[in-house]
């Protein structure tokens, strides 16, 4: 299983962070840059993977909404798709 991780070391915005996950995941071009197309991607996702998100600490405190429905978004996508943990 192939593991993605995700430093947010750099993330202070919404588009920060999805500059970084481009960079990461294999996103497809079409990809919208925001949490909606993130679940869209992540549920339709057929290879089996882990997704690691590691320094979420200045991330949290730049943008915590945010963060929480990141956290929220990644509990659903485990829920409805078993090719991710």
């Amino acid at each position: 299983m192939k593991t993605y991780t995700i430093d947010l070391t750099t993330v202070y915005s919404a588009d920060d962070l999805h500059a970084v996950l481009r960079g990461i995941l294999p996103l497809p071009e079409h990809y919208g840059n925001n949490l909606d197309a993130l679940h869209d991607v992540l549920t339709d996702w057929v290879e089996p993977c882990s997704i690691l998100f590691t320094n979420i600490t200045e991330a949290e405190a730049a943008m915590p909404k945010y963060m929480r429905s990141l956290l929220r978004l990644c509990e659903d996508v485990q829920n409805e798709n078993p090719n991710i943990e």
